[in-house]
């Protein structure tokens, strides 16, 4: 299968496998590239300083998904997640930013530490005792469902439920760029989940005192008299919350160790100097960012690279082919801890930068020192499972076993 078929077709185990081949491919040859998979027509762009433009120039490239009218039809199961600052624009985008910006701030951000290194310890020591375990459900994915609860202030008790809605929308997330035709039970199985999770919500919304101290709290409360979040807004922040929190700090994880695993001799430089750590999470979110791709709709008709992007078109930034453009990355394919400068994009740029990007960082800089001082090796001990959304960059499960280190005399 040719590469560009590849692509073509996003969906193929090739695609899926390894995408950097096809992605480098379109990078260097159809920087602009429109594809028209059957459920909608969209416009791709690849090489990082376009994408980085798409992502500065809101007045052109909005995020406003309303702009695009009745055809999403895969998102339309998801269509709650949409009334919060990641789908708006102008002053509403305005308002909702400024009022997760307050809940956010890098204070409350700092005091969840504690709670992080916390949920890491616990879950390292039932690794290193347990033998072969599934590194995404069974370490990753409680690491971050744990902390996702904190900051919501949900209940504990909750997160087996919590993590299941989550790994259906993120199945369903962006589904109408990548599949070829509506897939009836992916469908189905996203407005199951939505209708799910909208009622819990407004159920534990209900409750007497709810919240607390949680950054849930705190968006209900931040803003003057008259500003604050409606329900409706409340709903969809808690809920992207739960999804871009949960499972892209999931995959991150995962993707460090896959790494680790593709990487031997810098795993090793690792180990004898975790100090690198911060910087290998940096390498980690450049080589294999959760989220491959994102969208913006075009404002006016724009020319790129000899390609006209008509007005109102789904316009698909390509995180992962950016953040190995040789353009601006010397040896883009090699893991380097140590790289300096690293001006990945896997976060975003402009107005829309990923605001939880700090909880992320922090949370797997946690959990990639504790692997690193707490394991002599981390060995794959199954081949992964893939995920089905060719947006992220994800398995849905990875047998591992953790080798401890040996204890100093």
């Amino acid at each position: 299968m040719s590469l560009l078929h590849q692509f073509n077709a996003l969906t193929s185990p090739e695609f899926s496998a390894d995408p950097y081949p096809v992605l480098a491919f379109m990078r260097e040859e159809h920087p602009v590239y429109h594809l028209s998979p059957g459920l909608t027509d969209s416009w791709h762009i690849f090489r990082y300083e376009d994408v980085r433009q798409v992502l500065l120039s809101p007045d052109v490239f909005s995020s406003d998904r309303g702009l695009q009218g009745g055809g999403d039809m895969a998102d339309a199961n998801l269509s709650f997640l949409f009334n919060n600052m990641i789908s708006a624009s102008g002053d509403k985008h305005r308002r909702l930013r400024m009022i997760a910006n307050r809940a956010f701030m890098a204070k409350a951000i700092e005091a969840l530490r504690p709670a992080v290194q916390n949920v890491v310890d616990t879950r390292m020591e039932i690794a290193l005792q347990t033998g072969d375990f599934d590194l995404v459900e069974d370490f990753a994915a409680q690491i971050t469902v744990a902390m996702i609860c904190e900051v919501l202030g949900l209940p504990p008790e909750d997160m087996d439920q919590i993590r299941q809605w989550t790994a259906v929308l993120g199945d369903n997330s962006g589904a109408v760029t990548w599949l070829p035709e509506l897939d009836p039970a992916l469908a189905e199985r996203g407005r199951v989940a939505g209708e799910e999770m909208t009622a819990y919500f407004r159920d534990f919304l209900s409750r007497p005192g709810w919240g607390g101290e949680a950054l849930f709290a705190a968006f209900r409360d931040a803003g003057p008299e008259g500003e604050q979040l409606s329900e409706a807004e409340l709903l969809s922040m808690a809920m992207l919350l739960l999804l871009a929190g949960n499972e892209t700090t999931t995959n991150l994880i995962t993707n460090f160790v896959r790494l680790l695993d593709a990487f031997p001799d810098q795993a090793a430089r690792l180990r004898a100097d975790p100090a690198l750590a911060d910087g290998a999470v940096e390498e980690t979110l450049r080589m294999r960012n959760s989220i491959r791709n994102i969208d913006r709709f075009a404002l006016q008709d724009v020319e790129m690279h000899g390609v006209t992007i008509p007005k109102g078109a789904r316009v698909v930034v390509w995180l992962t082919a950016a953040n190995r453009d040789p353009a601006v990355f010397d040896d883009p394919d090699d893991f380097k801890p140590d790289r300096i400068p690293n001006r990945h994009l896997a976060f975003g740029q402009g107005a829309h930068m990923c605001l939880g990007a700090a909880l992320a960082r922090m949370e797997t800089r946690i959990a990639a020192h504790a692997i690193l001082t707490r394991t002599s090796r981390v060995e794959l001990t199954a081949p992964p499972q893939l995920g089905v959304n060719a947006n992220f960059d994800n398995v849905t499960r990875q047998m591992v076993r953790f080798h401890p280190a040996e204890t100093p005399a």
